[in-house]
Parts: C-alpha cells; structure tokens; sequence
C-alpha cells in the first residue's frame, strides 16, 4: 500500500543514500525513471556510487552528459527514482536542475541536483520486498575506479 511521506527522506533512507554505508550497497541498483520527447516513460539504472543525498530534501547525482536520461532531465526538470531492496520501497519524485554540464573533476559526466517533491513509501503489509535490481563486478572495485572518484565529488560540496 502506498503512503505519501511528504518531501523528506525517512531517516533510514537518508543514511542510505548520505554516501557513508555506499560499499554496503556495492551491486544495487536504482531504477531512475525520465520522460523521453515523445512522452514514453524513460528507464535507466543508477549505482549508489552515482547518487548522494545532500540532506532529507535535496539529492545529487551524476549521470553521461550526453546520455538520453540527462538529456530528458534537462529537457522537462523531472525524475523518478525507486530505492527498492529487502524490506524497502520508495518511489522519489523531484524537480531537476542542472549543476554542471561537464563536473568539475569529471568532464564525461553531468552534475544534477534533485529537489524532492515526493517520498512515497510503497509495502504491501502480505508481501515484503526481498531484493531490488542487482548487478555483480566481473572486477573488484579499486580506489582509481572513475565510479568512486564520482562519488567523491558528489560527496563533496558543490
């Protein structure tokens, strides 16, 4: 059954998404949703090391510059994202604006930041969720990985 939270992140979902447990999500995927310019629902999939939440309302991620999912978000300045693992499910609705086109530090991505309008928390009280979208390395995540350097700039104040 869906709930409407408001605008906030619940605490447990802020810590998840603050950047400080990101090796504990290593091989989860976010679904993030867009609308392409014919107005069909865009998917594509984000990895923790690609989104951090700022504070309760405010996110930041980082996506390829020229691919079409920030080619929508400019385009319309909305996303849906779904946080889906064991015993959690939350669809994130925001507004989207532009940081920068080629991040500092990182010229092939997009910097974005993500107002959220949205928090709607989604368990069915019979049907606990018990696992999310995955993915497994074929190589072990090293500190020189683009990924990680990512994440250490959107960790840091823009």
């Amino acid at each position: 059954m869906s709930e409407l939270l408001g605008n906030n992140l619940p605490p447990a979902l802020l810590r998840r998404l603050g950047g400080a447990e990101v090796a504990a999500h290593e091989g989860k995927i976010i679904p993030i949703f867009t609308t392409d310019e014919a107005g069909w629902a865009h998917p594509a999939l984000l990895s923790y090391y690609e989104i951090v939440a700022k504070n309760a309302t405010t996110l930041e991620m980082a996506l390829w510059k020229d691919s079409t999912t920030a080619k929508n978000l400019r385009r319309t300045g909305k996303v849906t994202l779904m946080i889906s693992d064991l015993a959690v499910n939350y669809y994130l609705k925001g507004s989207v604006q532009q940081l920068e086109y080629e991040m500092t530090g990182a010229a092939p991505v997009s910097r974005f930041r993500i107002v959220l309008d949205q928090v709607i928390e989604d368990q069915e009280p019979n049907a606990e969720i018990t696992t999310g979208l995955t993915y497994r390395r074929v190589k072990a995540r090293v500190a020189e990985d683009f990924a990680v350097k990512v994440f250490r700039l959107l960790c840091e104040d823009a």
